[in-house]
């Protein structure tokens, strides 16, 4: 039978399991631990950080030892980052981070947990042999990652493609022009790139030395443009081959607003020039809505609706019936909308002459800005 203490851990180790909020907090530790797991994307992180954090919970809970799948989800681990490029001593930074994040919240348990009076507290040295049992999971895990990023490693290099991949990292990443004939690039050619958010690299197999996983994101340079291999995708048009780190810039960029915005599927670079825009200036979207939207009360669900419509309608070159088709909505519903939203605000009123474009860019962005921040 479990002592006290062996008690007392089981009960914080099942609640750690149980709390999303636990996996975030590791998931944020391991990338501020590792500036390179930083630059992954954070779900990418989290699917692992979630199946280590399985596997050290179930062999405690379960089974009493790490099993071979358990030791599996640390060997995809080290062989996702070794594709990505991430350096071991990186990963090993990210994985030691969250290994104290996850003693933390542990001992922030034990200490809620404390027996009422009359109860016997369990023994210090019961409870640090049931850590040391912890510990040795959380090592074992760790030598895993190490060798399974070391045979990953020899397997690219057996494969020649190793040298072609860090070239374009180099280049993509870091501006480094000179690596370009070494990514198998011409440095007078003219490029397409495509990037791509993968959740799983070993899903995504490269196709030359022009394709890489870059910061955690499928990347493809190429002459002609090529079909998109990830569920959201950006391309550029053609890019000189000394544009493509600023293209590769953009594009992330752009990935992240239209992952913000819950978009799927592959996007022009030039079409999210407006969200890449507003985005880089977020500040400024919460002072255009205060300015222009003031009279809107943001506790209101039919000021929401209002803003909306009104939102929807510019998207639809202004409108009525495109707008009404979009909603769902009969036209004399979005008349009566937008005209309650022009007497709340500023809404109604003709734009400034030679400045109609200016004027529905700046009411887009405060319509933007004020359906989705916080209330």
């Amino acid at each position: 039978m479990a002592g006290p203490a062996q008690q007392s851990v089981r009960r914080a180790m099942a609640q750690l399991r149980a709390d999303p909020g636990v996996l975030q907090s590791v998931v944020d530790a391991a990338r501020a631990g590792s500036p390179q797991v930083g630059a992954l994307p954070e779900q990418e992180v989290r699917r692992h950080i979630a199946a280590l954090l399985t596997a050290v919970a179930t062999a405690f809970l379960d089974t009493g030892g790490l099993d071979r799948e358990q030791l599996r989800a640390a060997a995809l681990l080290a062989a996702d980052r070794a594709v990505q490029g991430v350096p071991l001593a990186a990963l090993l930074d990210g994985f030691r981070a969250a290994r104290t994040q996850v003693f933390r919240c542990l001992a922030e348990r034990l200490d809620a947990d404390r027996p009422d009076p009359g109860q016997a507290a369990p023994a210090l040295p019961d409870l640090v042999e049931v850590m040391v049992e912890l510990d040795a999971y959380a090592g074992e895990l760790q030598q895993r990652l190490i060798v399974a990023y070391q045979q990953t490693e020899l397997r690219l290099l057996a494969a020649g493609r190793a040298a072609r991949i860090q070239a374009l990292r180099e280049v993509l990443v870091d501006g480094a022009l000179d690596r370009l004939a070494a990514a198998g690039l011409d440095p007078h050619g003219r490029y397409h790139l495509l990037l791509g958010e993968v959740t799983d690299p070993q899903q995504a197999p490269l196709t030359d030395g022009t394709s890489a996983l870059v910061e955690g994101y499928l990347c493809t340079v190429s002459v002609r443009p090529v079909a998109a291999r990830a569920e959201l995708s950006v391309s550029s048009p053609p890019l000189a081959a000394p544009q493509l780190p600023t293209g590769y810039r953009l594009a992330r960029s752009a990935l992240a607003a239209a992952r913000r915005r819950g978009r799927t599927g592959t996007h022009r670079l030039t079409e999210l020039a407006l969200p890449v825009a507003t985005d880089a200036a977020a500040d400024l979207g919460p002072l255009l809505a205060a300015d222009l939207l003031a009279g809107l009360d943001p506790l209101d669900p039919a000021h929401h609706r209002l803003a909306r419509t009104a939102l929807a309608y510019l998207d639809r070159g202004s409108r009525i019936d495109r707008t009404a088709a979009a909603l769902h909505l009969h036209p004399n519903t979005v008349k009566h909308r937008l005209r309650r939203l022009a007497d709340l605000t500023p809404f109604g009123q003709p734009p400034p002459p030679d400045d109609t474009v200016s004027h529905t860019l700046h009411w887009h962005w405060a319509l933007s800005s004020w359906l989705t921040r916080p209330h």
